[in-house]
């Protein structure tokens, strides 16, 4: 081998350890993406209530005489960007809580999987306080891992996840299946372990073009599923960011909370 090729393959090898390290230093930031919208300032959710509960905000429309819904929005953006949901949830007869993430809508401090986790138990002591009984958690994309968490520590009525995975190291391994991605991703979220032991309805959409997060990784959660009422709901053609748009999506949506 050339000395000329030698210093090429050496160059390659620290470029890899020093891309590996980042990623693996970095995860979090790639992970979460918040936009910096106001949480205050959110017009398409002007009848909803602010809520701050121990530090956790809430969009928030609720009533002991309803079931309520959670909902868990996705990685980029904020909870008002979800404001599209709410029709569809009162239309079915639910009150709702979107929650917002630490770290995100002009928090000062970055998101974290824990801080985010946090949110999670701040989310179910304010439905325990406020008295609300009949819940249906929604979790789409990154927030189908915060919907799971939610479910392994207080089972919900019924669960809809909208484009999982299995875990994070899988969706890790498919970008960057140039990497030992088992050894370099905090999983702070693994989906077939958090929802293990969850018997309630689950109802799975997703789109079938899904070049984000694969269809055959939510299809492999819902396989991983050991409730007997379950659903997945493919959305052919559909991608990751216009699955929304798609009535398979919203009749998908209504019949999961029915």
């Amino acid at each position: 081998m050339s000395g000329r090729s030698i210093r090429a393959l050496l160059l390659f090898a620290v470029f890899y350890v020093a891309f590996g390290v980042f990623l693996t230093v970095q995860q979090e930031r790639i992970v979460y993406q918040p936009w910096p919208q106001v949480f205050a300032d959110c017009p398409a959710l002007a009848e909803a209530k602010r809520v701050s509960y121990q530090g956790t905000r809430m969009y928030a429309q609720v009533s002991t005489s309803t079931p309520t819904v959670v909902l868990y929005h996705g990685n980029a953006g904020s909870a008002c960007d979800r404001a599209f949901y709410t029709d569809l949830f009162t239309q079915a007869g639910y009150g709702y809580l979107l929650v917002e993430y630490a770290g995100y809508s002009n928090d000062p401090i970055a998101p974290s999987h824990e801080r985010i986790k946090a949110d999670v138990h701040n989310v179910i002591a304010y439905l325990n306080e406020q008295n609300l009984q009949d819940i249906a958690v929604v979790g789409e994309s990154i927030g189908s891992g915060v919907a799971s968490y939610h479910t392994s520590l207080a089972p919900p009525e019924r669960l809809l996840l909208v484009t999982p995975f299995t875990d994070l190291t899988a969706i890790a391994r498919d970008r960057f299946w140039f990497y030992p991605t088992r050894f370099l991703v905090d999983n702070a979220y693994d989906n077939v372990v958090a929802l293990r032991d969850y018997q309630g309805p689950v109802t799975i959409i997703h789109g079938t073009n899904d070049t984000l997060i694969p269809f055959r990784l939510g299809e492999a959660l819902y396989d991983s599923l050991p409730s007997a009422d379950k659903a997945l709901v493919p959305v052919d053609q559909a991608g990751h960011n216009n699955l929304y748009s798609s009535a398979a999506f919203v009749a998908a949506l209504r019949a999961g909370l029915e």
